[in-house]
């Protein structure tokens, strides 16, 4: 054993000292490996923390996301009701050892003058014992909280602990201002507790009234629920109770027949799948660009020590005849190879560490906040790992080369002036072409993204984002309970921000565009009558006033805009866009005709409808369900929670402090929340799509280049191994156009056999990436087509520098040279 270690120990030095005599090889096999693999170092850190790694809470494969659905009626999730939450909550006890429910909202803290909004969430007592989340001072809510009237208690996050009370030990029991009412501080969670892709500072009791219990309320699925499931017991099993169940309490639903004509069921899924199911495809597609980078580079590196091979086989033959056998031979050739793949490996780790911390940057409204994205232990072991891996493969064409044949056929090539067998030519001819049709393959890849992001950029969203700044305001119950009050409140408001210097028009939604405070609610017509099995239709909802289509530039169709008095008169009007127009009136008579947002009766409100606008895309530009919007007058359609839309005739961010202090002159209590640019949020809802595509186009980038260069190595090389040949040809009369074309022609041919490769790998990627594309067919013609002609001008432009030096040797050089 020690002998062994030994002759490694000497194997490694010499290896070494080889590797430093031989620099600017050495420096170029390690900067390739190392951005290569740097480049899956990054992209497999993400996906491991993302995808691998499971939720940061106890036995996290236990728990599950429960929400109904409404296919039929064009809502996929809905959440869950209370009315369902409790039904399910003592009805499932057999499957559910915990169930919890969570309501995200938004809660001002701070005193008059000086407001601040952050982010929050009402939950369920029970919330923090099923996820298996301790406080790290104090306790959470008690059952006996979470009724109103005794629900002023509040777990802050240690964010708030450390900014707001300097990481007090003795915080618990001190007093915290929220929406303006006093809430005693019963616990501190730890610095690292998050949940899926939310981030609140505080927590509140969720509680639920008796009006929130009736049946009539079992489909107003206002909240999430989750539920922790018992030991041994699976989804489907849990999957098939929850049917039963749904299915007995149908029997005494007053909407059973509205809701089963809508589809109506429920869906059980894994909690840890279901947070990352929009983000899976994305990675996974990442992952398969670096690791296609990675096979180029590792083509590249196989020829360039094939090359370096050959030119040392008088070396080897050497060895052979002072005595060295062919065992250590091939010790010393992986030896080499594995130091290079290691020193590769650990440059590549500290590059890769680089990358990630650009890519975090990048994407960092992308990740689930419970993500930390990393090097840990599982990312470098991975990373060394397929560092080794990689240089043992490496190395086995380098030693199947070196020892092929025997001594005197060895010495023999090498005395007719360093040609090599055909074998070899045909192996470096194989990994040229293997590396054309990979480079192919990527650029293609990133050609669809690109087209696909570039077709959904010239999508129009429906209004003219150019000069618009939009902020967020959250009312508090306490001091605005009654409708009129909201009113009051929204129309002083735009009146004051409609004489600010600079501010052309001013509106207010409960529902703005790209803001997530769109509803979507049932609707009835009146005088239409279902067809049977026809289901309801959601639409999205909301109230608004002031000029809101002026400000946001949303065109009107036919009819009239809302106006101020519409607010306040007798007489319900609304507005509809042109998809709802479209579905129920196809004739084009919408205006006159009257719906409403609750089910027909003696006491329900029917809206008259008095113009059509122009659809609207609400949170995403590839959105193409045309579901339809409905604007109702504020003062009949209120919330706690809008959106103030205002148009400029300047930048729009130099308004912003102006409508900050007008807020707060109208109500001190009251921040300006999420201040942006309707530009800003558009660009902000493609960031998903507009970050794997740069990355994309960087590896594919990458891949091009090394392509290039591997092409141009080779036949370099072939140009100089074969310069004397080439010289005795010229002598006998071969002239320099007839040696150019031999060359390019050997990169045609390889061209001619990586192309067709490639184009097949990029249809079969395409396939696999349809999902990800918007408008785009994944056989696009055009986009193969130009990444062919790409790969094919970058391969013969490697082609050429070499093929004219070939055509200018001259018989005098080559003769002399060699």
């Amino acid at each position: 054993d020690m002998l062994l270690i030994e002759s490694l120990g000497r194997d490694v030095r010499q290896s070494v000292r080889t590797l430093a005599r031989e620099k600017n090889f050495s420096l170029t096999v390690l900067l390739i490996f190392a951005l290569c693999l740097a480049a899956n170092v990054a992209i497999f850190a993400v996906v491991n923390s993302v995808l691998l790694k499971p939720l940061p809470f106890h036995d996290p494969h236990q728990i599950v996301l429960v929400s109904n659905s409404y296919p039929k009626a064009g809502v996929e999730r809905a959440g869950a009701s209370i009315p369902h939450y409790i039904e399910r909550q003592e009805q499932m006890k057999d499957a559910f050892a915990e169930v919890a429910a969570t309501r995200d909202w938004g809660a001002t803290i701070g005193d008059a003058g000086s407001p601040e909004r952050v982010e929050a969430a009402y939950v369920t007592p029970s919330f923090f014992r099923m996820l298996g989340a301790n406080p790290a001072l104090g306790r959470t809510f008690t059952e006996a909280e979470a009724v109103y009237g005794k629900n002023q208690v509040v777990v802050i996050s240690d964010a708030i602990w450390r900014q707001r009370y300097g990481a007090d030990p003795n915080v618990v029991g001190k007093t915290l201002r929220i929406d303006t009412a006093p809430c005693t501080i019963v616990g501190v969670m730890p610095a690292d507790f998050r949940f899926l892709g939310h981030n609140p500072k505080i927590w509140s009791p969720l509680c639920f009234s008796e009006d929130d219990e009736k049946p009539q309320q079992r489909h107003a699925n206002n909240m999430e629920m989750f539920a922790r499931l018992k030991p041994g017991v699976t989804i489907a099993r849990a999957q098939l109770e929850l049917d039963a169940l749904n299915t007995r309490m149908l029997k005494t639903d007053p909407y059973a027949k509205l809701v089963t004509d809508a589809g109506f069921h429920t869906v059980i899924r894994d909690l840890g799948d279901d947070s990352v199911a929009q983000l899976r495809p994305v990675l996974l597609l990442l992952q398969a660009g670096v690791l296609f980078l990675l096979l180029i580079g590792a083509v590249n590196l196989a020829n360039l020590l094939l090359v370096r091979a050959t030119g040392r086989a008088k070396e080897f033959c050497i060895r052979q005849a002072l005595g060295a056998g062919r065992g250590q031979l091939a010790r010393s050739l992986l030896t080499e190879t594995l130091v290079l793949a290691v020193a590769g490996g650990v440059l590549g780790l500290g590059l890769g560490a680089a990358a990630l911390q650009g890519i975090l940057v990048l994407a960092a409204h992308q990740l689930p906040v419970h993500v930390a994205a990393a090097l840990d232990w599982r990312v470098c072991a991975a990373a060394l790992g397929a560092s080794v891996l990689l240089g043992g493969a490496l190395a086995v064409p380098v030693v199947w080369h070196t020892l092929h044949g025997n001594l005197t056929a060895a010495l023999s090539v090498e005395s007719r002036g360093g040609t090599t067998t055909r074998a070899v030519h045909r192996l470096r001819h194989g990994l040229i072409v293997a590396q054309i049709a990979l480079a192919l393959v990527l650029l293609a890849g990133t050609g669809l993204l690109g087209l696909s992001f570039s077709k959904l950029m010239a999508v129009k969203p429906g209004f003219q984002t150019e000069n618009v700044l939009t902020g967020a305001i959250a009312l508090p119950w306490s001091h605005y309970k009654e409708d009129k009050d909201r009113l009051a409140f929204v129309e002083r408001l735009t009146q004051d921000l409609s004489v600010l210097p600079g501010v052309k028009s001013v509106g207010v939604s409960t529902g703005a565009p790209f803001t997530g405070g769109a509803n979507d609610n049932a609707t009835w017509i009146e005088g239409q009558t279902l067809a049977p099995g026809e289901s309801l239709q959601a639409h999205f909802m909301s109230g608004v006033a002031g000029g809101y289509f002026q400000a946001l530039g949303v065109p009107l169709l036919e009819g009239r805009y809302l106006d101020e008095g519409d607010s306040r008169s007798k007489t319900l009007v609304c507005v509809i866009d042109e998809d709802v127009a479209k579905r129920y009136w196809p004739k084009g008579d919408a205006i006159g005709h009257r719906l409403s947002h609750e089910p027909p009766g003696k006491d329900t409100k029917w809206f008259t409808i008095v113009g059509i606008v122009g659809a609207v895309k609400q949170n995403d530009l590839a959105d193409q369900k045309k579901q339809g919007a409905i604007y109702f007058p504020f003062g009949t359609y209120t919330g706690l929670w809008f959106v103030v839309t205002v148009r400029t005739t300047q930048s729009p961010e130099l308004a912003g402090p102006a409508l900050r202090a007008a807020v707060l002159r109208i109500d001190p209590e009251l921040p300006l929340d999420d201040l942006k640019t309707m530009k800003a949020r558009v660009e902000d809802s493609v960031a998903g799509r507009r970050v794997p595509l740069l990355l994309a186009g960087i590896f594919a980038a990458v891949a091009l280049v090394l392509a290039a260069v591997g092409i141009y190595g080779v036949l370099a090389y072939a140009v100089a191994q074969r310069q004397r040949e080439i010289g005795v040809r010229m002598a006998l009369g071969a002239l320099p156009e007839q040696i150019l074309r031999q060359f390019l022609g050997l990169g045609g041919r390889l061209l001619a056999i990586g192309l067709p490769l490639g184009l097949i790998g990029a249809w079969l990627a395409g396939q696999a990436m349809s999902g990800l594309l918007f408008g785009v067919k994944p056989t696009n013609p055009a986009v193969l087509g130009a990444a062919a002609a790409a790969i094919a001008l970058v391969a013969m432009l490697a082609c050429l520098l070499p093929s004219r030096r070939a055509a200018l040797v001259t018989p005098v050089e080559a003769l002399r040279s060699n």
